[in-house]
């Protein structure tokens, strides 16, 4: 059984890029704890942040597109044995294109 992350607010779902065992050259690089990558993908963007006076702010972010993340950041989550991480739209660093 498959669920739908649904985030609220300003939080966007992001699924982080698998970081390569092996160079281009065909040479098998270490396994360490602390190896983490900074990229991702947006999987879903919740609707905007809400202001006192009830109107939104869009969320800066949309699906599909990558983006680069800070070190230590974002809350990581495990939804039908992948890893996914929630973050605030204005904790990402930028946009890749």
């Amino acid at each position: 059984m498959s669920r739908r992350i649904v985030p609220l607010l300003n939080r966007i779902i992001i699924q982080k890029a698998e970081i390569p065992n092996k160079t281009a050259g065909g040479i098998l690089l270490p396994e360490t704890k602390d190896k983490d990558t900074q990229v991702g993908t947006v999987i879903a963007a919740g609707p905007g942040a809400m202001f006192e006076n009830g109107r939104t702010r869009e969320t800066i972010v949309r699906q599909g597109q990558s983006v680069l993340l800070p070190s230590y950041s974002g809350q990581e989550v495990d939804i039908d044995n992948e890893k996914f991480y929630i973050y605030k739209d204005t904790e990402i660093l930028a946009i890749l294109e």
